[in-house]
């Protein structure tokens, strides 16, 4: 009976499938109650409440153009502090420069000129320790008057006379093998006018030589600033 009255129900025109469904009417409040959850989430009403700092943020309170102003303050300083930074980095080296280019010409200078002095008549061209330091020092003069005109030229032209980084691995190996060198000069000259005195007594001739050396140390300090500089340049490359 049942299964007989299931096909009567589906083979009649005038009968739906599911009689609950002929009286389904869809109300007012099942249309509107979404669109009305939507609104109140994507529009709050004017009786919320908004953060302290949103106010604070629309309209435009003390509070947040103090804040503003120490913050753009601070910026402000940091860039002046790293401006100065960048040209006390510059005027270092330019005085670094300069110093080791006087110093190694003064070096060499007394050396060189130390001929024919003492009681044995010395000159610096019969030992090799002498013309070792002689020649080391010339090449720091050349170099050091090289780079101390290219500093120059930087500061006044903005421009480098040999490309970056190129140019910065070039200063930066150069004071390395300079310093090292005259370090090495002097204290080979040192040694052997340390063994003139003790065997031969002390006269004009090595007191020109331990004074051509003491200024020649000078100039190592030089290069060795002038190599901590050109490390700072390398490893910062926005100077």
């Amino acid at each position: 009976m049942v299964i007989e009255s299931m096909e009567e129900a589906m083979s009649s025109p005038l009968r739906s499938p599911l009689p609950e469904l002929e009286n389904y009417r869809p109300t007012t409040d099942a249309i509107v109650a979404p669109a009305v959850e939507r609104d109140t989430v994507m529009f709050p009403s004017p009786s919320q409440k908004l953060p302290a700092t949103a106010k604070a943020a629309v309209r435009g309170s003390p509070e947040v153009k103090e804040e503003s102003k120490a913050e753009n303050s601070q910026v402000v300083r940091w860039i002046l502090r790293r401006r100065w930074r960048v040209e006390a980095v510059k005027r270092a080296a330019v005085a670094a420069r300069i110093a080791a280019a006087a110093l190694c010409l003064v070096s060499f200078s007394v050396m060189a000129a130390d001929k024919q002095r003492g009681w044995a008549s010395g000159h610096f061209d019969r030992y090799k320790e002498y013309r070792y330091c002689v020649s080391v020092n010339v090449i720091g003069f050349v170099y050091a008057g090289f780079q101390a005109y290219a500093e120059v030229y930087h500061i006044s032209s903005k421009r480098h006379i040999i490309r970056r980084p190129v140019g910065s691995y070039f200063d930066f190996a150069m004071d390395q093998i300079l310093a090292y060198l005259l370090i090495s000069a002097s204290s080979s000259a040192t040694a052997r006018t340390n063994y003139w005195v003790v065997n031969w007594g002390a006269d004009p001739f090595p007191n020109m030589i331990s004074a051509s050396v003491a200024v020649s140390f000078l100039a190592f300090v030089a290069f060795a600033f002038s190599s901590l500089i050109s490390a700072y340049n390398l490893f910062n490359r926005t100077i």
